[in-house]
């Protein structure tokens, strides 16, 4: 049928499917002879020729399974038995082949259109092509196997069909066709150059290609070697036609009329081919056939001849589709002819013989530079790695010959990055190299070559590459008298390197050294130095050089924590003083390069050192040890190497200790530690105004109350953790008490320090339950500060924090966003399948409208969730009525309408109104159709594609709903697992565009 611009032929039978008024069916072509051919003749028609090919022969042979039917013809049996009377084929199937072959006329035969068609509609059309040019009672077919092999199927039609005609089915070998008329004799070539075309392509056309209405033709039972020499008999026989036959056309077939018993024809209207463009053509394809059984000699002679007919040929109708590229390829394949080929193609030839004539090609290109020097350079590489693995077996000179030759091209072509091994012998190579082009360059490449000789022999002061230059037969005037007698002065003057210079090392010992000198070396030295025992010694010498100079102003990057400077300032002045500095601020410079292992080896060896001669200082350092292992935990997380029970007992001791305070810092870090370790009892037991014990001991509370949830109806009545974090976002100065009576932050520190601070200890968290509490308590102070709820975060526990907050504006709602995002992104690095994290960052995400990010988030939960959708999807309205929103704000309306199934209740309205933007579309349309399962949305598409005239997605979108795991009757289990299926397909999809 036709619908506007476009041809439908599908309704060829009854159907249940009313017709459009607007639909054409196919025998109003009959009617109006001018409606094929100027459908064919526009520029892109819709349906294609090959697709009307496929339709009109398809029904043909549904009707004739239906004609063999009512003879009484058994599907699976064909009696071997011959009829005295037979009937015909039926007027509806002749104006279908007339048609058919119309198109085929109007391609102009073309092979490579013909061969994208089904085998069976392939085999079909140029039987009935041989079957009507013969005047339907020719002596044999060509090469038509015996059916009786295999009757069934399609070939059981076939049968019928040809016993219609009076034709028998045999195995035969045309010989005696000269005296056949033109039209026949041109059936017969096509049909020959289609046999060995799909000889050499059967591979690709015994796949789903041949399969149609589960009837299988097996290319095997055409491709015998019998039909191969037969048609390529016949086609080496059709060269010496003197005169080729004529190209058929459209008007050769002539339309039925209502009162046509027998198909008419009109010969007379076939195109003259001329010999030279059919002998070219018929060269052509023996040579491609000769060329795939690896025949490569007779295939170069026939791509001969076809390059010479082309060359003779002047007028074309066509019948000739010679790639002329390709000509040149299949003759360079078969008779390497170089004749007329750049000098690039013959190193690309050389290289794959095994380099055979490659120093012959650069020689000539260092005359012409044609090739690109990155090329020669690619080559050069590719043969010393050939070599060095053993790929290659060629001349030990031939790689450092090309070398020397890519030397004098780079010289040259003035490329300065190629590098060149001047030893005695490579000089050689490189003078052969300039003397085989010497004579063939310009005055200003002989100045550029001489130049550069003169830079060789001044850098090696090689008075022997001088005289050989001068000596060469070719190369003897490369050197005017001015540049020998410079050259020779340059090597003769030169000056004799001084004593001190030719020394390895430089004793600091000598004589005559600056003192002040002396000593910045030491110093130099003991900076870049981590050996202990060296680190003593050289400490030793400066102090005996400098014993005046404080060891820590030799480096202004060493700084200790206040503590700890305090302390090793106060030890005596001497060797321990510096050595304690030293080893302490090595050891604090390896723990920041996370070099723990080193670290804790520098503290150990102080700790050794000072040996309980400073009590002080020695509890100092058994707490940097601490900490650098507390920090290697953290670092490591989980470390399950480490010992936490040990680990657990020394943090417990440091903040226990009575006699001496620990630094800010340690303290931090093994509330910190205890924290993420579980001992949340120490925690809320340990009574002590510190900062970082207010807010460990707040979130321990708080976990107790969640661990508690689960077991009673109570909710979290401790609010501590709420009121410690709110107010750090605070935009001026508060003070505000804890529950415990404790200053969190003091009027005389800026709130900024103590945000960074506190930001500082929560972004080193590490136990999910604690870092849960302080996530929901971040998410509610975002949702509350946003006060929106079409953008605001859910995750667990959100609820159980204050629902109201006073004075919003007073409020940093971006240090917030950045706080709860930093925290999050945290978490994830340590848990990334923490389901409520992953919807949480696809929350942030789609708030700050970074809607790409945010459907990665949801994916990534989803795929968490269901391992890859290998498990079905949950109904979560939450996440796909925010995945439909992020791909709307994309322009992937498709992808929006899809996920609207993805809810309990699907959104139709939002859905149909996402399929109306088409025009503005960023994704693949009608792509996704096959994973949509509501018929609703199905129907819709249709009916909007019928409105628009939208041809193939209408096309698309009718399959998809006519597929028959949609069908409404089926069972719920049928149903569901067409749903599922298509929700993981689709997913999968996303998965791929949007998780990187």
């Amino acid at each position: 049928m036709m619908n506007g611009n476009k041809v439908d032929v599908d309704l060829l039978r009854p159907g249940t499917v009313p017709i459009s008024p607007d639909t054409v069916l196919w025998f109003e072509f009959l009617l109006d002879q001018s409606l094929l051919i100027n459908h064919l003749q526009k520029p892109n028609p819709d349906p294609s020729p090959t697709e009307l090919i496929t339709k009109f022969i398809t029904a043909i042979y549904e009707s004739m399974k239906n004609e063999v039917r009512r003879t009484d013809i058994e599907p699976m049996e064909v009696p071997n038995v011959e009829y005295e009377v037979e009937p015909k084929l039926s007027l509806k199937v002749l104006a279908l082949k007339i048609l058919s072959l119309k198109v085929a006329a109007v391609i102009k035969w073309n092979p490579v259109s013909i061969r994208s068609t089904p085998f069976k509609i392939q085999s079909n059309l140029l039987l009935d092509l041989l079957l009507f040019t013969g005047n339907k009672a020719p002596n044999e077919i060509p090469n038509i196997p015996n059916v009786n092999a295999n009757p069934s199927g399609h070939f059981v039609a076939l049968h019928a069909y040809h016993r219609w005609l009076n034709i028998p089915i045999v195995n035969a070998n045309p010989t005696e066709v000269s005296s056949s008329p033109s039209e026949y004799l041109f059936a017969l070539v096509i049909y020959h150059r289609w046999l060995i075309a799909t000889c050499m392509h059967k591979i690709y056309s015994t796949s789903n290609n041949n399969r149609m209405n589960g009837d299988i033709i097996p290319t095997e039972l055409f491709c015998t070697n019998e039909n191969i020499e037969n048609s390529l008999k016949f086609l080496t026989q059709s060269l010496e036609w003197q005169t080729p036959p004529k190209m058929l056309t459209h008007t050769c077939f002539i339309f039925l009329t209502e009162s046509s018993t027998e198909p008419q024809f009109k010969w007379d209207d076939a195109i003259p081919i001329s010999r030279e463009e059919f002998r070219a053509q018929i060269h052509y394809d023996i040579g491609t056939f000769c060329f795939f059984k690896e025949n490569y000699q007779l295939a170069g002679n026939h791509f001969q001849a076809c390059s010479k007919y082309l060359a003779d040929m002047q007028d074309s109708v066509e019948f000739c589709t010679v790639d002329k590229d390709a000509l040149d390829n299949y003759l360079i394949a078969c008779l390497g002819n170089f004749d007329k080929k750049s000098l690039f193609e013959e190193m690309n030839y050389c290289e794959a013989n095994n380099y055979d004539g490659i120093l012959n090609v650069l020689i000539q290109d260092n005359k012409l530079r044609e090739i690109p020097i990155c090329e020669r350079i690619i080559l050069e590489m590719n043969l010393a790695g050939g070599l060095s693995s053993g790929k290659y077996t060629v001349g030990n000179d031939l790689l450092v010959k090309i070398q020397a030759l890519n030397a004098v091209r780079c010289v040259v072509g003035r490329f300065t990055s190629h590098t060149f091994d001047y030893n005695l012998q490579n000089l050689e190579f490189l003078i052969w190299a300039t003397s085989a082009m010497w004579k063939s360059i310009n005055n200003e490449d002989k100045h550029l070559l001489c130049s550069y000789f003169m830079k060789v022999i001044v850098n090696l002061e090689s008075e022997e590459l001088l005289n050989r230059l001068l000596k060469h037969e070719i190369l003897s005037d490369i050197f005017s008298d001015i540049d020998v007698d410079a050259l020779r002065d340059s090597i003769s003057k030169k000056e004799e390197v001084p004593d001190l210079l030719k020394d390895a090392y430089w004793d600091l010992q000598a004589p005559n050294k600056n003192p002040k000198l002396e000593i910045r070396l030491l110093e130099l030295q003991i900076i870049s130095c981590y050996d202990s025992q060296e680190l003593r010694d050289l400490l030793v010498k400066l102090t005996i050089k400098n014993p005046n100079r404080p060891i820590w102003k030799i480096n202004p990057n060493w700084e200790l924590p206040i503590p700890l400077q305090s302390v090793v300032t106060n030890i005596p002045r001497g060797f321990l003083q510096d050595f304690s500095y030293v080893l302490l601020a090595k050891s604090r410079e390896l723990m920041l390069s996370k070099d723990f292992g080193s670290s804790i080896d520098f503290l150990n060896i102080l700790q050794k050192e000072v040996d309980g001669s400073q009590a002080k200082l020695s509890k100092l350092i058994s707490w940097e040890i601490l900490l650098v292992q507390i920090s290697q935990y953290f670092d490591e997380w989980p470390a399950l190497h480490i010992d936490r029970q040990e680990l657990i007992s020394a943090c417990e001791n440091c903040l226990s200790n009575t006699e001496m305070i620990p630094r800010t810092e340690v303290m931090a870090e093994c509330v910190l530690c205890l924290l993420n370790l579980r001992r949340k009892e120490f925690l809320i037991s340990f009574n002590k105004p510190w900062t970082y014990i207010e807010i460990a001991s707040a979130i321990s509370l708080a976990c107790q109350d969640i661990a508690k949830i689960g077991k009673t109806d109570k909710k979290i009545t401790n609010k501590d953790i709420w009121d410690l974090i709110v107010p750090i976002f605070a935009t001026s100065s508060q003070s505000k008490r804890s529950s415990s009576g404790a200053n969190i932050i003091h009027r005389d520190s800026p709130t900024s320090n103590n945000k960074v601070q506190l930001l500082s200890f929560l972004n080193r968290l590490r136990e999910p339950t604690a870092l849960s509490v302080v996530i929901s308590v971040l998410a509610r102070l975002y949702n509350l500060l946003n006060d929106d709820t079409s953008i605001s975060v859910n995750v667990e526990y959100v609820t159980l924090w204050p629902s109201t907050i006073s004075s919003i504006s007073s409020y940093n709602t971006v240090a917030v966003t950045e706080a709860l995002s930093d925290l999050v992104l945290q978490a994830l690095r340590y848990y990334p399948t923490k389901i409520a994290w992953l919807h949480l960052m696809g929350d942030l995400c789609f708030s700050n409208s970074n809607y790409d990010n945010s459907l990665r988030y949801y994916l990534q939960s989803l795929i968490v969730q269901t391992d890859y959708f290998n498990h079905p999807v949950r109904n979560d309205d939450h996440i796909f009525k925010r995945m439909i929103k992020c791909c709307t704000h994309l322009g992937c309306h498709t992808q929006a309408a899809v996920l609207c199934q993805f809810l309990e209740q699907p959104d139709f309205t939002l859905a149909f109104r996402s399929l109306v933007d088409f025009k503005s579309c960023n994704d693949s349309v009608e792509a996704y159709y096959h994973c949509f399962w509501d018929t609703n949305i199905l129907e819709y598409l249709v009916h909007l594609h019928h409105k628009r005239g939208e041809y193939q997605r209408k096309k698309k979108a009718v399959h998809t709903i006519g597929m028959l795991e949609l069908n409404s009757n089926n069972n719920n289990e049928i149903h569901r697992e067409a749903v599922n299926l298509r929700k993981r397909t689709f997913l999968q999809a996303l998965c791929r565009q949007y998780v990187r």
